[in-house]
C-alpha cells in the first residue's frame, strides 16, 4: 500500500509532488482512453491547439450546452500546462513555495513587451519558464508515474481501494493507498464521483469566473481600466504563439508593428448553473444565452449548494481535491497563484 496517489498529471498534480515528492507516492496520469471502459466520447468537451498534443474527452455525462459556453477536459499528460501562458502572480505566493520552484530549475520571467511581447498593469505577474526558457509543462518534471485512468474507488476503515484501467496491460487493476489527491478538472471529477457511487440522482452545479475577454488594439498602453481589473498584453507573435499553443520562447523575434491583443480579466464574477440528471447521464444548462469558459478559469464548484471541499470532506479525511474546481479565485488574473496555495494549505 502507497502511503499517497495523486491523480493528474497537470499543474495542480506538480503542486502537490513538490511538496510530497520525498514521501511513498504515485502519480496516476492518463495518456488515453481505451474502449473496455465503455466511456462515451466528447467532442464539444475538447481543447487542442495546433502545437500541443492531441486529447480526447471521455466520460459518463453527455453536456448539453450553449454555443457560448466552453467547458473544458483535457484528459492527457500535463493536463492544461501543454497549452497554457504559464503566468503567475508571485506576490500571492509563499516565499517558501517560491523556493521550492526554483529549486526545480523554475524560473519567474518579468512581463515585458520589449524583450518578451508581454506587457501588464500588475506589476507582480510573471511567466513560469523551465530551464531552457520554455513555458512550464508539468509533464516534464513529474516521478514515479503510472500510466492509468482513475475508474473508480472505495473507502475502507484503513484505506481507500482504486480500481485503475492499466493502459499497458489494458485491463482493469485494483491499489491501495491511505489517501487521494485528486488534481482532477471538473468534468472528470462529476464523471469520478458518480463511478465510486457518490452522486446519484438530480443535481444542481454551480461555478463562478471572473469576466474575461480577448481585445484587439494598436497601442502599447493599458488605457481605461477599472480598480482591480488585470490586463496581460500580447504582441503579435505572442498573441499567435499563444493561440497556436507554441510554448518554446520566441524572445529574440520582434514585430515592428504595433498590433497587440489584449487579454482582459475584469474584476466582477458571473456564475454557471448546470443540471445535472445521473440516470440519463446528462448535465444539462438552463440558461441559454449565458457566455461562460473561455479563460478556462472557471473555479469554486457547489454541488446542491454545498462546497465541493465539504462534500469530499463527508466522504473521507484522506481524499483531497487540488486545482481549479476546489478553490475560489480571489481576484482576477492568472489563477495558478490560488492553485498553489490552496494546495499548501492542503497538502
Amino acid at each position: 500500500m502507497i502511503e499517497t496517489l495523486i491523480v493528474g498529471s497537470g499543474f495542480s498534480a506538480l503542486c502537490s509532488y513538490l511538496l510530497l515528492k520525498e514521501s511513498n507516492l504515485k502519480i496516476l496520469d492518463c495518456t488515453r482512453i481505451k474502449n473496455e471502459t465503455k466511456l462515451i466520447r466528447r467532442d464539444n468537451l475538447n481543447i487542442n491547439k495546433f502545437f500541443s498534443d492531441n486529447s480526447i474527452s471521455y466520460g459518463n455525462f453527455h453536456y448539453e450546452l450553449n454555443s457560448k459556453t466552453k467547458i473544458h477536459d483535457r484528459l492527457i499528460s500535463g493536463g492544461n500546462t501543454n497549452i497554457w501562458g504559464g503566468f503567475i502572480d508571485i506576490k500571492e505566493v509563499s516565499e517558501n513555495y517560491i523556493k521550492i520552484l526554483k529549486e526545480h530549475s523554475i524560473t519567474f520571467h518579468n512581463l515585458d513587451l520589449d524583450i518578451n511581447g508581454y506587457k501588464t498593469n500588475n506589476s507582480s505577474i510573471r511567466q513560469l519558464r523551465d530551464k531552457d526558457n520554455n513555458i512550464l509543462n508539468s509533464k516534464k518534471f513529474l516521478k514515479n508515474c503510472i500510466s492509468g485512468y482513475l475508474y473508480s474507488f472505495k473507502v475502507e476503515k484503513d484505506k481507500i481501494v482504486t480500481q485503475i484501467f492499466n493502459e499497458k496491460e489494458n485491463k482493469f487493476t485494483f491499489l491501495n493507498t491511505k489517501k487521494i489527491i485528486l488534481a482532477v478538472g471538473f468534468p472528470q471529477l462529476i464523471d469520478l464521483l458518480f463511478r465510486s457511487g457518490f452522486l446519484d440522482g438530480l443535481k444542481t452545479l454551480s461555478m463562478n469566473e471572473y469576466n474575461h475577454r480577448f481585445i484587439l488594439n494598436f497601442s502599447k498602453k493599458l488605457n481605461n481600466l477599472n480598480i482591480g481589473d488585470c490586463v496581460i498584453k500580447y504582441d503579435l507573435i505572442r498573441s499567435i504563439k499563444h493561440f497556436l499553443g507554441y510554448q518554446n520562447s520566441l524572445d529574440k523575434i520582434k514585430f515592428p508593428f504595433p498590433i497587440y491583443i489584449d487579454q482582459f480579466f475584469a474584476n466582477n464574477k458571473k456564475f454557471l448553473e448546470l443540471k445535472l440528471n445521473c440516470s440519463l447521464k446528462k448535465i444539462i444548462q438552463p440558461e441559454n444565452n449565458l457566455k461562460f469558459g473561455d479563460s478556462i478559469h472557471y473555479c469554486n464548484l457547489f454541488i446542491d449548494n454545498m462546497n465541493i471541499n465539504d462534500y469530499l470532506l463527508n466522504i473521507s479525511k484522506n481524499i483531497i481535491g487540488i486545482g481549479m474546481p476546489f478553490l475560489e479565485q480571489k481576484k482576477p488574473g492568472p489563477i495558478s497563484n490560488d492553485i498553489m496555495n490552496d494546495t499548501y494549505m492542503k497538502v
